[in-house]
């Protein structure tokens, strides 16, 4: 019985199936390939790219010679950023079908995109030969002039389709968009206002009207455009990523909560309302609330890239940089377009001291968002930390093009003109930013710098006070205070003025450290200890200290009474910090880093988060014959936990030149070398030899003759010699 019951199901399961296949072959080739494209066009609407891609290829399976489907196929391709395998698809849909415009259309933007004009041209010539006055050939033809910066002609074209099409609302942003490139705010509006007219739901032209007025400082209009668009549809994806970065810049958030809120109340699975809630919680700085809701994005959507890109940018405040990376490279994977995705990922990069992507990034933003200025900014400060005054000032002259007082780019623009030499023009510039914001002590601070490279050291003096009582606490202005007194060969004005601020101070253990490297200067040793050895026990992790201390112990030659005296301290507290760390730096100047590294291994396993022991410890490892990779995870460590320390930006740069890293490593050394003045000649020497194993002879030629003008005695003395004369040096 039950073998006649299963025969009986697999007789009626092979019935089925031949009933199937007959059926199946009665199907057209026409059919089977339009079922599959109406699946991806499904998957199309619903932002659903990948699986778009797949329906469609399936489609082509069937009907290879199709080329309307390898078009389809092309534009959803260019959504997740493939344009190699989107520009084959257009060659193949113009190939089979000579007369499709838009895949001609689509290869010239390609070309223009990467830059191939002539070969967009072509295209051009060959859209025009079949149809001279269709869209396809304006748009196009305006694309190229723009690129070619001759945005007057691109106008012209722009017009010449609206003639045919003067209902597109879309011509006219586009028109507006070039106006505004040339800083024509008024005819941008007029083109705005044209297209609001001709389609008032354009959400497009109202986010380009109050970005305008941004641009223009006319925040209150763009308030009221962005308001406006928002109540008309608060549940328009579009408007996401446009209002967060509005909200940035205004404080009128509190109605845009209350509408998300009350959204979320009538719909309580609206992604949108949790995204645009989890924008104003960052702006807001209430992260806890926006991690509640990007939780719940993530929830229902793992892979989502917004809330990848929101939880990444919850790490970057968190300072939790590998994992920042991690999800907006994931956004940016997921949205290859989507230049707030780039500009934080090139933020997390930077802090990963990963240069070169940083750059990439931000310049990528730049690209998909011209107008947007903060990824002008981060270049402009990229550059000139990199050194390159000329692309600093291009960067610059970007943002200062839309915002003339932006205090931002007129900085780096001093700071550009102060590398080149300028010395006037630095000034000017920096004068500029503290008469626009006379309350600012980084532009009193830039305009004593300057003073100080001309040795007018009676301006210098001035704004350096003025500076100092600006932000008490900024030690910087108060060390250049003393500096220009030591200068003057006024030792006694030096400490008088440091020590005036011993009482007030909320940094007490930054002006003790000052007032040791004062005394250091003028060889009070034993004042120096003293007063470095209270900076300590003050605050443990000013590295500086240690090692002032340790000089100062050096040139007594008291090395042995100093370890004692350091040992009876861990013995009757053996997490005594600064004591361990006294004990490393001074077995290290007798040469002895086995037993400085166990000294820095103990302060590790009190506290792993130390950052001056985990840069010692790199240190004694890479010199030392140690294992390259854990000296930089180290070095690595002590970076993120101390990003401006020039320290430990010499000691991972040195690691990278060990472990033929040259490019990397020179970015870090530059880096050091600005942070320490060029006052450090081991700096000096780590980057002429960067430059060298580089192959830049001339640039390390040109660093190790800075050195000798530095200091004579040091460490690495005999090997910059050896340096010098190995590149033609006399």
């Amino acid at each position: 019985m039950i073998k006649k019951l299963i025969l009986g199901t697999v007789l009626a399961l092979i019935a089925l199936i031949a009933a199937a296949y007959y059926f199946e072959l009665g199907v057209s080739t026409q059919t089977k390939r339009d079922r599959f494209i109406a699946k991806a066009r499904v998957y199309s609407q619903d932002a659903k790219s990948h699986a778009a891609i797949i329906e469609f290829k399936n489609a082509l399976k069937v009907d290879p010679a199709h080329a309307e489907t390898h078009y389809d196929l092309g534009m959803e391709l260019l959504k997740v950023g493939d344009f190699r395998a989107a520009y084959n698809e257009f060659v193949r849909a113009a190939d089979l079908d000579p007369k499709l415009l838009k895949a001609r259309y689509q290869l010239g933007v390609i070309y223009v995109l990467s830059k191939e004009l002539d070969k967009a041209r072509t295209e051009l010539e060959k859209v025009r030969a079949q149809n001279a006055g269709s869209h396809e050939a304006h748009y196009l033809a305006a694309q190229i002039d723009v690129a070619e910066k001759n945005p007057d002609k691109a106008i012209a074209e722009l017009q010449e389709a609206l003639k045919k099409e003067p209902s597109n609302g879309q011509i006219l942003v586009d028109i507006g968009q070039i106006h505004v490139s040339k800083r024509d705010f008024k005819a941008a509006e007029e083109s705005f206002r044209g297209a609001l007219e001709a389609d008032p739901k354009l959400y497009r032209a109202r986010i380009a009207l109050a970005q305008l007025y941004l641009l223009s400082g006319a925040q209150d209009k763009a308030e009221q455009e962005l308001l406006a668009a928002t109540r008309a549809d608060p549940e328009n994806e579009n408007l996401l990523h446009v209002l967060g970065s509005f909200y940035s810049r205004t404080r009128q958030i509190d109605q845009f909560e209350t509408l998300y809120l009350d959204l979320l109340k009538r719909k309580p699975d609206s992604a949108i309302a949790k995204k645009r809630l989890i924008e104003l919680y960052l702006v807001k700085k209430d992260y806890d609330r926006a991690k509640y809701y990007i939780d719940q994005v993530l929830k229902n959507a793992p892979e989502d890239v917004d809330g990848r890109y929101f939880r990444g940018r919850v790490f970057l405040v968190e300072r939790n940089a590998q994992k920042a990376y991690d999800d907006l490279a994931a956004a940016v994977r997921g949205a290859p377009r989507f230049a707030p995705g780039q500009y934080f990922m090139g933020v997390a990069a930077l802090y990963l001291n990963k240069a070169a992507e940083a750059k990439a990034s931000f310049t990528k933003a730049a690209e998909l968002a011209p107008n947007w200025l903060p990824p002008h900014a981060s270049l402009a400060q990229l550059h000139i930390a990199a050194g390159d005054a000329d692309l600093a000032l291009d960067e610059a002259g970007k943002i200062l093009k839309f915002r003339p007082d932006d205090e931002t780019a007129l900085s780096v623009s001093g700071a550009a003109r102060l590398k080149k030499g300028e010395l006037d023009q630095a000034l000017e510039l920096f004068k500029r930013v503290q008469s626009n914001n006379p309350k600012s002590p980084s532009a009193a601070l830039n305009v004593a710098a300057v003073y100080m490279v001309k040795k007018q050291y009676g301006e210098a003096l001035k704004n350096y006070e003025q500076s100092f009582t600006l932000a008490p606490d900024n030690l910087e202005a108060l060390s250049a205070i003393a500096q220009i007194h030591l200068l003057e060969g006024n030792s006694k004005a030096a400490f008088a003025r440091v020590e005036q601020e011993l009482k007030t101070s909320k940094n007490q253990a930054g002006v003790l450290q000052l007032l040791g490297q004062i005394s250091l200067s003028t060889k009070n040793y034993a004042q120096a200890i003293g007063y470095l050895e209270k900076a300590v026990n003050l605050n443990p992790d000013l590295g500086a200290a240690y090692y002032m201390m340790g000089s100062a112990y050096a040139a007594q030659k008291r090395f042995e009474p100093a370890l004692e005296q350091y040992r009876k301290i861990v013995e009757k507290n053996p997490k005594a910090i600064p004591a361990h760390m006294m004990i490393g730096i001074l077995h290290d100047l007798q040469k002895q880093p086995a037993k400085a590294n166990e000294a820095y291994q103990k302060v590790l396993e009190v506290d792993k988060n130390f950052a001056p022991a985990a840069n010692n410890l790199a240190w004694n490892y890479a010199e030392h014959g140690g294992n390259l990779d854990t000296a930089f995870n180290l070095a690595q460590k002590a970076r993120e936990l101390r990003p401006n320390d020039p320290s430990i930006a010499d000691t991972l740069g040195w690691i990278q030149v060990k472990k033929k890293a040259y490019p990397s490593a020179i970015g870090l050394l530059k880096e050091s070398n600005e942070k320490f003045k060029e006052s450090n000649p081991t700096v000096l020497y780590h980057l002429a030899v960067a430059y060298d194993k580089n192959g830049d002879e001339e640039l390390a030629r040109d660093t190790v003759k800075r050195i000798f003008a530095v200091k004579q005695d040091f460490a690495e003395a005999q090997d910059a010699k050896k340096l010098y004369g190995n590149l033609g040096g006399k």
